[in-house]
């Protein structure tokens, strides 16, 4: 059973991957302002590791919210906008084109409520033909400044992207990127100033970048619930967004652990004994084991893992951190009172997850039953009722 012992704001509870360098919507991927490593959550990546270590980069999805696929991909494939769209997404001139899709990026920052986004391409961010160069030529597959807007300069008028956010299939984020502006429209009402959108064609590592505020307004953002699903769409001067698309998870951690406590009987048998009839019989001081048996039942690696008991009998565990799906033994040991008494003790454990920093903990108990009295048969109690007789007789006696 999960017990989240933690309960701060959500935004306090979460934090989807360590810090990253702080992030900067300027159209760059600046060293260090985003980490490598596999995102959270994304269990389809090659070589996604559920114990991390956990970045902001994520794998995608080839495809839509409305066209789910199993296709998923590191890198978005070069040049897979298919035959039903007018222009190659990749080689159209000596390099490639700067609108096909290369890799996704997304980050959401607990402390500002903000998510942040970034998509790298093949090639130069605008360079619709793949020429190199996005300011000569303006009738050559839209590959001019465009009138510079709140984005600054960068992509041309003639590409187009969309990026949409939406939760459980509900409640849609759209943001239309167009001449080096944005527009905000469908779905959730999103205010025009809650988007930041900068696209750079010139500079060290440039690409497309996008931050969204007051996720929290719009999105349940919390331990436990649906991810945030990303979907990026690109297009040309000749097609509408859709010609490259992908689809990017955001997930949130889901902490849990479990304990289970046996006690050894005198049988060598461990018994899982949560009740005192399920209890073993214990001889009058003999020896008693206790195991503790914890695991890991939830999506994110946990730390800080301590086993107690509420009879203050000392727990010895090997470790404190359980990897998704370990599971480690703890061990105790004590005497039986002589004479017995029938006796229960309950196995605490806590631990704390490594990815969102939330506690949670887990109880289980463990019981074990003294020997009964013997009964009396009907010889032995004939006897007792003639040894009772014979000593008031003795007395009567005596008081003559």
């Amino acid at each position: 059973m999960r017990k989240l012992i933690i309960l701060c704001t959500a935004l306090m509870m979460i934090a989807l991957m360590p810090a990253a360098m702080a992030i900067t919507v300027d159209g760059h991927k600046s060293p260090g302002e985003w980490n490598e490593d596999w995102a959270y959550g994304q269990t389809q990546a090659t070589d996604y590791d559920p114990n991390g270590p956990f970045g902001d980069r994520l794998v995608g999805r080839q495809g839509a919210f409305s066209f789910p696929t199993s296709d998923w991909y590191d890198e978005d494939p070069k040049d897979d906008s298919g035959a039903s769209f007018d222009e190659s997404m990749a080689t159209l001139g000596p390099s490639d084109s700067g609108f096909d899709i290369k890799r996704g990026y997304f980050h959401y920052d607990t402390m500002t409520d903000t998510l942040y986004g970034l998509c790298s391409v093949y090639g130069i961010p605008g360079d619709l033909d793949g020429n190199n160069d996005i300011g000569s030529d303006c009738t050559n597959n839209g590959d001019c400044n465009g009138t510079a807007g709140p984005a600054g300069i960068g992509v041309g008028p003639d590409e187009t992207w969309e990026v949409k956010a939406t939760q459980s299939g509900t409640g849609e984020v759209w943001v239309l990127c167009n001449n080096n502006n944005h527009s905000v429209f469908n779905g959730i009402v999103l205010p025009y100033e809650d988007v930041d959108v900068k696209f750079a064609s010139t500079g060290a590592n440039p690409c497309y970048e996008i931050a969204i505020r007051n996720m929290t307004h719009y999105f349940d953002i919390g331990p436990c619930v649906p991810p945030i699903m990303i979907e990026v769409k690109a297009g040309g001067n000749r097609d509408v967004p859709g010609e490259d698309t992908t689809t990017a998870f955001v997930h949130f951690p889901c902490p849990d652990i479990e304990i289970v406590k046996y006690v050894q009987g005198n049988d060598g048998v461990w018994y899982d004994a949560n009740t005192p009839a399920t209890g073993p019989v214990m001889a009058n001081g003999s020896d008693v084991d206790w195991r503790y048996v914890v695991t890991n039942t939830g999506d994110e690696p946990l730390k800080d893992v301590v086993v107690t008991d509420d009879q203050g009998v000392t727990v010895t565990c090997l470790q404190d951190t359980l990897d998704v799906g370990e599971t480690m033994t703890c061990t105790a040991e004590g005497t039986v009172p002589d004479p017995c008494d029938p006796y229960g003790n309950v196995g605490y454990v806590e631990g704390v997850g490594v990815v969102s920093g939330i506690t949670v903990t887990d109880d289980d108990p463990a019981h074990y039953r003294c020997p009964d009295v013997p009964a009396l048969t009907p010889a032995g109690l004939m006897a007792l009722i003639g040894i009772l007789g014979m000593i008031g007789i003795v007395g009567m006696r005596r008081r003559d």
